[in-house]
C-alpha cells in the first residue's frame, strides 16, 4: 500500500493537544511513551517541527486516531521527505 495514502486517510486538523486532552493524557505522558524530550513533544505539537514518519505513525497510534487528523496533507509531505 502506498504509504502517502495511508497516512491521509482522514480530511482534518485538529490538534494533537486536542486528541491528547480528550485522553486525558498529559504532555510529558505522551513525549515519554514515545521515547522524546518534552521540548520535542512541545515542537511537534505546535507545530514548529515536524516528528519523522515513524513518530508521527505512533503519536496516530497511541491518541487513537489517523495520522491525516493530525496534519494537513502537506504537512504529512514535509513528515514523509523526512
Amino acid at each position: 500500500m502506498d504509504e502517502r495514502k495511508d497516512m491521509t486517510n482522514t480530511s482534518g486538523d485538529k490538534s494533537i493537544k486536542y486528541y491528547r486532552k480528550k485522553l486525558k493524557m498529559r504532555q510529558s505522558d505522551l513525549a515519554e511513551k514515545l521515547g522524546i524530550t518534552n521540548t520535542d513533544m512541545s515542537f511537534i505539537e505546535n507545530k514548529k517541527q515536524y516528528p519523522n514518519a515513524e513518530i508521527a505513525e505512533y503519536i496516530s497510534q497511541l491518541l487513537k486516531v489517523p495520522v491525516g487528523a493530525l496534519w494537513k496533507e502537506c504537512e504529512l509531505e514535509l513528515i514523509l521527505d523526512k
